[in-house]
């Protein structure tokens, strides 16, 4: 408990450290939201010309037996969208294309990178993913055991996460409170409205992305 009164008796000394926090947190925002908005033009163009032609082209066989003409479709797709592919899909492309029949791993990598492709590219544009039944009715997983794994690591890491934050967020809640009961009506004020911002922020990242 002296931890807290320390605390907030050194923020009360300095009226400023309010104002900078609130800059910080408002150069921090403006920035973030200037490299999303000038990154989204070419990720929605990569996204539109290449990453969901090629996902369209290959979900029907994912991970499934080679199909030569699936192949075919899929390669000619990224030939013609060179321009907007990485160096780990030019890899791909190069190792599939040396056989007409490319071999089975060459094809199953093929899929799991565009598979995993397709999904990251949806979260930064704002698109809802496939759900966990959809994968599992189309059979969208290399091997059972994979996507058991898969569930496991994704349950875990969000328990952990979620642990982790409600410890985190009722620490900075307890900080917060302190501060805010021995501050002055303008940094009340201040207080508030960066709070006020940061919920707004939270609120529309969870519509956006759950």
């Amino acid at each position: 408990m002296n931890f807290f009164n320390s605390l907030s008796s050194n923020i009360q000394t300095n009226s400023d450290l309010l104002n900078f926090i609130g800059i910080l947190c408002t150069v921090i925002v403006s920035i973030y939201i200037f490299k999303k908005d000038t990154s989204t033009p070419f990720i929605r163009e990569r996204y539109e010309k290449l990453i969901f032609p090629l996902f369209n082209s290959l979900e029907p066989v994912l991970y499934q037996e080679v199909k030569p003409e699936y192949i075919k479709n899929s390669l000619q797709i990224i030939k013609d969208n060179k321009y907007l592919a990485d160096g780990k899909l030019l890899e791909l492309f190069y190792y599939c294309s040396q056989n007409q029949n490319p071999s089975q791993k060459n094809f199953n990598q093929l899929c799991s990178y565009v598979d995993k492709l397709y999904d990251k590219t949806c979260h930064r544009l704002g698109l809802k993913t496939r759900s966990i039944s959809y994968r599992i009715m189309r059979h969208q997983y290399k091997h059972w055991s994979y996507f058991v794994f898969y569930i496991l690591s994704i349950i875990i890491l969000y328990f952990i996460a979620l642990i982790a934050s409600l410890l985190l967020f009722a620490c900075l809640m307890a900080c917060l409170y302190l501060i805010y009961k021995d501050a002055n009506d303008v940094n009340k004020l201040i207080m508030l409205s960066i709070g006020t911002i940061f919920i707004f922020a939270l609120l529309k990242y969870i519509d956006k992305h759950f």
